[in-house]
């Protein structure tokens, strides 16, 4: 049986992780941020409004490159939990793939200039597969690194709030200063391109930190003669882990509304609020205020349950895009708004992952099966193609509504409609699916049961 170490008595360690360990895991979400909040932020405002390219069409490419992500992580997730280096199976892939990664950040803002529109869409297409390809070979691992590193509940929530916070600095700088930037270098083509070999040099350094300051420690006890299962009993045993179902459903819904705030906010800005330039005010709205509630988290959950606090949270997210409703084209209540759904995101953000990882332990106890990298990446999966979905979409039902491209100072009617649709119902929708679906997740009254059995079969085998 796959299982995992534990110390003398047969129990399970702590593994209190130092601050350094936690800043340097946290750090790696700052790195991702500079292309996923770039990327997700900005490639369809990138390429309909500075290169001219279709939103439908753009729409098409953006919900393909993400659903083809989305199956690459299930891929990698399987390949991390085969992977055996000297670097452990998760730290071996950020070192490899960090280089890369900044690379092709650079390679997605370069469109050539004076191409056709044909050509700028293969152009988009293929640069944004091998982008989201490279992402996957880096976060996939990333994220696995947590479960790896200490099996303790709490050490893992601690991780990935650090890994939160460092993520949503990162989404409260760069749509900050992207736009500034860009102009800053001569706008255009080449404003954007000198802004991305910027986010790539600091992508790339930060990451280094990050492997080189973290641990991994949890290993199956016959770590040297243990013969993985295949892929098939592997899925088998995912998809038997009712836990496991519950977060993916959950962590699709609930990431595809960060997936429309952030493909949409720019536009919104555009056409409802009459200033493309707020769109950094708008996100630090957002991620200020989640950043706060995910600081004081720890103390929150003193006083409630995990999932109270996350039920919580959705209802925020409802209330924030009621009080937008009252009044779409009027910029202080925007941000009113944006804040109280920022607010309401922290606690999923603040949790989903550890959550994750704790279905891992779930399956291991109850099928003897331990696959770290497949379980994280499929619940990943989920979170990709929520978030996919959602950036696809928006080009996708623009386009239907008759976004222009060419003549982005006149938009129909039904545009703004759409616009408002988009940015503020959907996002109140999705909370109150979120809110059913956490009703079928009760892991956590289980959880210390479960580990406690984990560390007695552990030291039955010895």
């Amino acid at each position: 049986m796959n299982t995992t170490v534990t110390d003398n008595n047969g129990q399970m360690p702590d593994h209190d992780i130092s601050f350094k360990e936690k800043l340097a895991y946290g750090l790696g979400d700052f790195a991702t941020g500079f292309s996923g909040v770039t990327v997700g932020t900005f490639a369809l405002y990138y390429y309909t409004d500075i290169v001219g390219v279709s939103a439908t069409l753009l729409g098409a490419v953006l919900l393909f490159s993400r659903v083809f992500d989305a199956v690459i992580n299930v891929v990698m997730g399987y390949i991390v939990d085969r992977t055996k280096s000297k670097h452990g199976k998760a730290r071996a892939w950020i070192l490899w793939s960090t280089i890369p990664f900044g690379l092709s950040l650079i390679m997605v803002f370069s469109a050539p200039e004076n191409w056709s529109e044909f050509a700028l869409l293969i152009f988009a297409a293929i640069t944004l597969n091998i982008h989201w390809i490279i992402y996957t070979s880096s976060n996939i691992p990333y994220g696995t690194l947590a479960a790896l590193m200490t099996q303790n509940s709490y050490q893992r929530s601690r991780l990935n709030t650090y890994r939160m916070l460092c993520y949503f600095a990162s989404m409260l700088i760069i749509p900050y200063i992207t736009l500034p930037l860009v102009n800053f270098f001569g706008g255009g083509e080449r404003g954007w391109q000198f802004t991305m070999i910027i986010y790539a040099a600091i992508l790339i350094i930060t990451f280094f930190y990050t492997f080189f300051n973290t641990k991994e420690r949890i290993k199956p006890i016959n770590q040297f003669n243990y013969n993985a299962p295949s892929i098939g009993v592997s899925l088998k045993t995912l998809l038997a882990n009712k836990y496991w179902v519950t977060m993916f459903f959950t962590m699709l819904v609930s990431f595809s509304i960060l997936g429309l705030i952030n493909g949409v906010g720019v536009y919104y800005a555009k056409y409802l609020l009459a200033d493309s330039q707020l769109i950094g005010l708008i996100n630090m709205a957002f991620a200020l205020p989640l950043v706060i509630v995910l600081m004081c988290s720890a103390y929150i959950l003193k006083i409630m349950s995990r999932l109270t606090f996350i039920i919580v949270g959705m209802a925020t997210i409802i209330l924030g895009s009621i009080i937008m409703a009252v009044a779409p084209h009027d910029t202080y209540v925007a941000i009113i708004g944006t804040i109280l759904r920022g607010a309401g995101f922290a606690p999923i953000m603040g949790n989903a992952y550890s959550m994750l990882a704790n279905t891992i332990d779930y399956g291991e106890w109850k099928f003897g099966i331990r696959n770290d990298g497949l379980v994280y990446s499929g619940g990943s999966f989920s979170a990709i193609l929520g978030s996919g979905i959602a950036s696809g979409g928006i080009g996708w039902v623009l386009g239907m509504a008759g976004y222009i491209a060419t003549d982005v100072a006149n938009q129909p009617e039904s545009v703004l409609t759409t616009l408002q649709i988009l940015f503020i119902y959907s996002p109140l929708v999705l909370s109150a699916i979120t809110i059913i679906l956490l009703r079928f997740y009760t892991l956590e009254k289980i959880y210390p049961d479960i580990i406690k059995e984990l560390a007695q079969r552990t030291h039955n085998i010895y």
